[in-house]
């Protein structure tokens, strides 16, 4: 099928930013042991280190462009 290549480029995408954005928040947990810190991620709280932060917008980056990717796959 034409759609195969969105297929599995949308679900590694979406595999490899979960990944990523999981890892970072484990590094951060490990370090500080604030998981409260964790269940609120949405607050400004979290202070990330500088590899954290990286791997967190990293993640979330790809998380974005499976969406993009499933957007351009419902289209076709």
């Amino acid at each position: 099928s034409t759609l195969f290549p969105y297929t599995t480029l949308f679900r590694s995408a979406l595999i490899a930013g979960l990944c990523l954005v999981l890892y970072a928040y484990f590094r951060y947990w490990r370090r500080t042991g604030d998981g409260q810190g964790l269940v609120m991620f949405w607050r400004r709280a979290m202070a990330l280190n500088v590899v954290e932060f990286k791997l967190q917008r990293g993640g979330i980056a790809l998380l974005l462009v499976a969406v993009v990717l499933r957007f351009a796959q419902a289209l076709l």
